[in-house]
């Protein structure tokens, strides 16, 4: 249920930005999305990488645990990809225990 309103007020906030007529997609320019992220949920930039398209995926998280998935363009405009709560970070084994497991058998601690 929260997500539900979560989601329908990211695409009302949206909605009143500067969405793109006739998208599917609710965008915005990406300042906008980040400043309403940061006002409303509390959500900082945790990770970022680049598609192969050039575009900027970027993932939203707050303390509370509630996260946001943005499409950037490089013209500014985001679209959100995606919403929702009880966001969980877990730690990459370092490189090293990664080649350990191809050497020695078992657990690598």
């Amino acid at each position: 249920m929260l997500r539900c309103i979560r989601l329908a007020a990211l695409t009302l906030a949206a909605a009143l930005m500067s969405t793109v007529a006739g998208a599917a997609q609710t965008c915005a320019s990406r300042s906008d999305f980040v400043t309403f992220l940061k006002d409303h949920f509390g959500e900082v930039e945790v990770h970022l990488g680049l598609s192969d398209r050039g575009h900027l995926v970027e993932v939203f998280v707050s303390p509370a645990g509630t996260w946001t998935i943005l499409l950037s363009r490089p013209d500014g405009l985001s679209c959100l990809v995606d919403a929702g709560e009880a966001w969980t970070t877990t730690v990459p084994p370092s490189r090293d225990a990664r080649l350990l497991r191809l050497v020695v058998p078992g657990p690598v601690h």
